[in-house]
């Protein structure tokens, strides 16, 4: 008889008799080894009705999702013990030889190199004897998936921000290689790599960066149920405190994201639209608007966020009630009529006062980006005037970091 069918019969019995009783009836022999019977008969009940029983037969998650977790948090773990006989079951529950070849060479990255390296004799062992043929294994070079520009330029921002300044190699190693080769490559989907990710992280204990990667989980399709049954499943293979952990990371980023915006908040997202290009009237050079806001009356602020290409600024102008400038990225230059040329950097916060003429734009060699913002009077936020000169706006070349020159 099938085990459905057992499974069946012993459904109204509690969790744990199911396991006992199929055991006994010869539908599912042990798997706990010899030494485990013989040193801890507890553990082997447990690893028999429970690891394998419940959890593992468990269909809130897939078994091949199940093998890829398992196999990421032992290769993460350095548990290569244990990592022959969980390929093989990787194999049979469907994980393709070159998504094993993908997964560890993904795990390098995350786990360190040699994890990675030591994984590849057991890979290659178990391979050997699946007479899996090397014409199976991913190859060294693939064509690479599309890029989410729109996510990946959030994302290389904040390591632009975060890690360039103090580790600029760092930096272009996850750019140019992490992010924009290997998870690019096509021997492991998107999805699949981020549950590969969070098992290696939550089996690392690393909450640093769980959460941004279980958001791109999410991003990438997993669902929250998904990835709360693969902590489940991580508690036995990584131990119950990290994926308690974990579970709480994966509740803060679903509560995060199902929450509603409070009633009456407005919201311009980064680079959200719509976008419009600095028309010849007012600007000189490449110029985008992009993020436009206004509040609500009786306020009478309002703005967006101004990107120039090196090179580029506005014309002469004013404000009947001033304006601020919060620069966000790069490097630009500023004048008043009458003053000087001065240096503006990515968190500068410039005040030009009310009526007063006035210039801002990129430096000749950076692009720079600020988020503009001023209060209407009487309906009217700014009065343009003439172009600014290239004389003018050069004199910006003598302007040092922090210090104003005319």
């Amino acid at each position: 008889m099938t085990t459905k069918f057992w499974r069946s019969l012993l459904g109204g019995l509690s969790l744990a008799a199911p396991s006992v009783a199929l055991a006994a009836a010869g539908e599912r022999p042990s798997v706990a080894p010899a030494d485990m019977q013989a040193v801890a008969p507890a553990l082997a009940r447990y690893t028999d009705d429970v690891l394998f029983g419940d959890n593992w037969e468990n269909p809130r998650l897939g078994k091949r999702d199940r093998s890829l977790v398992t196999i990421s948090a032992l290769i993460a773990g350095g548990k290569s013990a244990q990592l022959a006989g969980h390929l093989g079951r990787a194999l049979d529950n469907g994980v393709k030889p070159s998504e094993i070849s993908g997964l560890v060479t993904h795990l390098a990255f995350y786990s360190g190199w040699p994890n990675a390296v030591s994984a590849t004799t057991v890979v290659r062992e178990v391979f050997e004897q699946r007479k899996i043929a090397s014409s199976q294994v991913a190859p060294a070079r693939m064509p690479p998936l599309p890029l989410d520009a729109e996510r990946e330029k959030v994302r290389a921002d904040g390591v632009a921000a975060s890690v360039a300044p103090t580790a600029p190699d760092l930096a272009r190693f996850t750019d140019d290689v992490l992010f924009s080769d290997l998870w690019r490559r096509p021997d492991l989907s998107p999805r699949d790599r981020s549950v590969v990710t969070v098992a290696a992280l939550t089996m690392a204990g690393d909450a640093g960066q769980l959460p941004f990667h279980i958001g791109r989980a999410l991003d990438n399709g997993v669902t929250p149920a998904e990835l709360g049954e693969e902590m489940t499943h991580l508690a036995f293979y990584a131990g119950w405190p990290k994926a308690m952990a974990g579970v709480e990371l994966v509740r803060e980023a679903v509560t995060a994201r199902a929450a509603p915006a409070p009633a009456g908040l407005t919201i311009a997202p980064h680079g959200s639209g719509p976008i419009s290009e600095g028309p010849a009237s007012h600007f000189i050079g490449k110029v985008s608007v992009s993020a436009p806001f206004k509040s609500i009356a009786p306020s009478r602020l309002g703005g967006a966020t101004v990107t120039f290409q090196p090179g580029a600024r506005t014309a002469w102008h004013s404000h009947p009630l001033g304006q601020t400038l919060i620069v966000t990225e790069g490097v630009g230059w500023t004048q008043v009529e009458g003053g000087p040329v001065v240096e503006m950097r990515a968190g500068d916060v410039i005040v030009c006062p009310p009526g007063a003429r006035h210039w801002h734009g990129a430096s000749l060699g950076a692009a720079m980006s600020h988020v503009a913002v001023a209060e209407a009077l009487d309906g009217k936020v700014v009065d343009w005037a003439e172009q600014v000169s290239d004389a003018d706006y050069r004199k910006g070349l003598q302007a040092g970091p922090g210090a104003p020159h005319g």
